[in-house]
């Protein structure tokens, strides 16, 4: 054997002591970093750890904007938000739901409609998403859970705004109310952007504005622990808040009518004749759009849609009434526009009126007639017999003509979430409608506004503001301006709607004068406001029939039940010279609207002054 085979023991026992020693400083090095590791996750980084060893998670919560708030031209707050505080359940987090819901109700004393509302809620959102189980917290409440929240995970207190009407029901029917999404609106609204907000504009200024008073929505990152507690918050993104609405709404001329009214069934409508701004506008009975925000009940809600006075239906934009006597300021015009009658044009009125003799005999309100009359005594003492014989001249058509040039039978379209629109009959519609002929007795109803004709009260504001204008007639508006958060304004437009032009203008004050005749003549229908009166105005009286009388049957108002007597209106105009405000009341079964009109007028008119 060579020598280079030999082996060299020395030197392979000094290269495995070598590798040896570098094993072993591998084995410390790791060792050590191990060490420092567990140093630095068990001491330096225990809290941090901890939260997570408790299941703690990074959510996303939205943060819904603050709602635009509602003033009145005045800049006197109609609608505002108040702090308070919510329960919500998240679902995801709760263990055993049927058991805490049973919990909760015992704290909290929740109801079966809470309890219904969130099960369906639940049925539309993602587990993860925070559901609210009641909406607002007494104190004693918040007090309540706070004490028991640690036995309930995912039940989560929360701060937020409650939308509150300081006017209650004077407002209502204008404003509106907020109330919870149900399932046919979260089919049409965009859910990204209400996602965390749950209630929505249901009726009137709150609904027809939504969009601007919504606001966009911001979003929020927290940790939470693994009942749903906020333990930090992380990132942000905050809400855009809503547009404050000003509305042309008067509050002391609004105030004035709801009192006026008196809770009878009825409403009022005050414009501004030269720009068709909604200076009022009430419906009676009313309700408290309060109750919306503060966990309505199905029970409630369903009586006030039940109830016999009806407080959620809008009279003074839904109401559809016969005009009555009203309506002959217009027939006025109509026969002078025609020439079917002059200013000088007498009758002889010996309380009925007749087609032919021996006939059925049409009679007048006072019994033994108003004897020799012409037009403007004819609008003053509302004399029935004078309207018989020119609507019979004039014809059904040529009257219908006419009345839709003043609105009648159209909608107003007044920025509103609801709004009916009347009937001006015509041989045409009820060979449409009736599938019948058109009689002569059919037009000298029409002619005292009986008969098919319907008018809502707005309709009726807005053509009184016609004959204020001498023809023109502006669409009726609420919102006036509103103010994004940034401060920048913007201003509604005012929109001509109705021009009527006579050959001859002098037909207007030959209108006029028998209107202001109404109050300043002794026999007229509303002689006793003149007494009151500060200023001129010109009105006209009218009593609708809420049933028919047989041909020979008189009224006998004592002997009726309250909802079979006669609806009292008043349309009017003031000043007259340089009107500023135009009004239409319609008192349902009761008289007194003449009066409930001048109290609007005052309100108005002397706080301008």
């Amino acid at each position: 054997m060579s020598p280079a085979h030999l082996k060299n023991h020395k030197q392979e026992k000094r290269l495995f002591s070598h590798r040896v020693s570098i094993a072993l400083f591998a084995t410390f090095l790791m060792f050590s970093l191990l060490l420092a590791r567990i140093f630095y996750l068990q001491v330096i980084q225990h809290d941090r750890y901890a939260t997570l060893s408790q299941k703690n998670q990074i959510s996303t919560i939205p943060i819904p904007p603050n709602r635009g708030l509602i003033y009145d031209r005045n800049g006197i707050l109609l609608a505002e938000n108040t702090p308070g505080f919510r329960l919500d359940i998240i679902p995801e987090l709760v263990a055993d739901l049927p058991i805490t819901l049973e919990k909760l109700s015992k704290l909290i004393n929740l109801t079966p409609d809470e309890i219904e509302n969130f099960q369906q809620r639940r049925r539309q959102q993602r587990a993860f998403n925070r559901i609210p189980i009641r909406l607002q917290l007494t104190e004693e409440d918040v007090a309540t859970f706070s004490v028991n929240e640690y036995q309930m995970p995912g039940v989560v207190l929360s701060a937020s705004l409650i939308r509150h009407y300081p006017f209650g029901e004077a407002f209502a029917h204008v404003i509106g109310y907020l109330g919870k999404i149900n399932e046919n609106e979260l089919s049409t609204i965009d859910r990204t952007r209400y996602i965390g907000s749950h209630m929505i504009g249901k009726s009137g200024v709150e609904k027809i504005y939504e969009s601007l008073l919504f606001g966009e929505i911001g979003r929020q990152q927290v940790e939470t622990d693994s009942k749903g507690r906020i333990i930090q918050a992380l990132e942000k993104s905050k809400s855009t808040p809503g547009h404050d609405l000003h509305l042309t709404l008067d509050a002391p001329t609004q105030l004035a009518a709801f009192r006026a009214l008196d809770q009878r069934k009825g409403a009022v409508v005050a414009l501004d004749p030269k720009t068709g701004a909604v200076l009022a506008l009430v419906s009676t009975p009313s309700f408290d759009p309060n109750t919306f925000s503060n966990n309505l009940s199905s029970k409630t809600y369903q009586q006030l849609q039940t109830a016999s006075t009806k407080p959620l239906y809008n009279r003074a934009l839904q109401g559809q009434y016969p005009p009555a006597s009203t309506i002959k300021p217009f027939m006025g015009l109509i026969g002078l526009a025609t020439g079917a009658v002059t200013p000088e044009t007498t009758i002889s009125d010996p309380g009925w009126f007749q087609f032919s003799a021996g006939g059925r005999r049409y009679r007048d309100w006072r019994k033994e007639g108003h004897g020799q009359t012409n037009l403007r005594k004819a609008i003053s003492q509302s004399c029935d017999t004078y309207y018989y014989r020119l609507a019979d001249k004039l014809g059904i058509d040529v009257i219908a003509e006419y009345l839709n040039q003043f609105g009648f039978g159209q909608l107003t379209r007044i920025d509103h979430s609801v709004e009916n629109q009347g009937l001006v009959p015509s041989t045409a519609w009820k060979a449409r409608t009736q599938k019948a002929p058109w009689y002569r007795g059919d037009t000298i109803s029409a002619g005292i506004g009986q008969g098919y004709m319907l008018a809502t009260p707005i309709q009726l504001a807005k053509a009184v503001s016609m004959i204020a204008n001498r023809g023109i007639a502006y669409q009726p508006f609420l919102l006036a301006h509103f103010l994004a958060y940034t401060g920048e304004m913007q201003t509604t437009p005012i929109k001509q709607q109705q021009t009527l032009v006579l050959q001859d203008p002098s037909i207007w004050d030959e209108i006029i004068e028998g209107m202001k005749e109404v109050i300043s003549n002794p026999h007229g229908t509303a002689h006793r406001l003149y007494a009151k009166s500060t200023y001129p105005f010109a009105g006209k009286t009218g009593t609708a029939q809420v049933f028919g009388l047989k041909a020979n049957e008189k009224y006998h108002a004592d002997q009726l039940e309250s909802h079979l007597k006669d609806h009292t209106l008043f349309i009017a105009f003031a000043p007259i010279d340089d009107p500023a405000i135009a009004v239409a009341v319609v008192v349902e079964n009761s008289p007194g609207s003449p009066e409930v009109a001048q109290a609007v007028m005052d309100a108005y008119l002397r706080k301008s002054q």
